[in-house]
């Protein structure tokens, strides 16, 4: 080993560059902590914000963290789509296949898009977000990419469970709160299963039942283009 590459090794770390250590630690805490900013970030893994965001740069560019629209860090696409083997094969495109669908739905609707797969036991993990440009929203459903959360009382373990109403969509009140309410619909494959659930979040008083009626089927028309495309 040269003298640079012993300089570059993190100690009491284990082998390997110091670089890679401190890359892994900020998006470990990108992970753990949900939307942080750089100077947060910055601060907790004590160092230079210069530092931090060449580091995060090249997570970015990898698709490991990504940014909200307040400039925070969230999870990327690439490691959402790296905590799930989802079946059937054909669906192993999902991730990337939802982008310009959920960008269209949130355009189309007002509010805040998610795509949700199955997780390990009663869990589901959260693929993507597009996140609604509406200046009321509920903060608590922003930087929900990557992560895995328990299915229990939710939309989207109904949507998975199939208890689905003839109009085609499950209507419920989120799981986190009361004053925010979920339209979900099933992604299909083409043999029929449900290979996730794409849905919609936004403040109870906007998606009220008439505004349900409308944004409803727009959910179903897009979890059904993007079970066209995987299959």
């Amino acid at each position: 080993m040269s003298m640079n590459e012993a300089q570059e090794e993190e100690p009491g770390s284990g082998q390997g560059p110091r670089s890679v250590h401190r890359a892994l630690e900020l998006l470990s805490r990108v992970v753990d902590a949900g939307p942080v900013s750089l100077s947060a970030l910055a601060r907790q893994a004590d160092l230079p914000a210069s530092t931090t965001m060449r580091m995060l740069r090249v997570l970015e560019h990898w698709d490991y963290v990504a940014k909200n629209q307040q400039g925070q860090f969230v999870v990327g696409a690439r490691f959402a789509q790296s905590r799930f083997t989802p079946e059937p094969a054909s669906a192993e495109h999902l991730n990337d296949l939802s982008a310009p669908i959920l960008e269209s739905l949130t355009e189309i609707t007002g509010e805040s898009s998610y795509l949700a797969v199955r997780g390990d036991a009663n869990t589901c993990v959260y693929l993507r977000e597009v996140q609604t440009s509406h200046p009321i929203r509920h903060v608590g459903f922003s930087g929900w990419q990557g992560r895995t959360v328990p299915m229990a009382s939710s939309a989207v373990a109904e949507v998975f469970e199939e208890r689905i109403p003839e109009t085609g969509y499950v209507v419920m009140d989120a799981v986190v709160t009361s004053e925010a309410t979920v339209v979900a619909a099933p992604v299909r494959s083409s043999s029929g299963e449900i290979i996730a659930v794409l849905s919609i979040v936004g403040p109870s008083y906007r998606l009220n039942s008439a505004a349900v009626a409308t944004v409803g089927p727009q959910v179903i028309a897009a979890a059904n283009e993007l079970g066209a495309k995987v299959s």
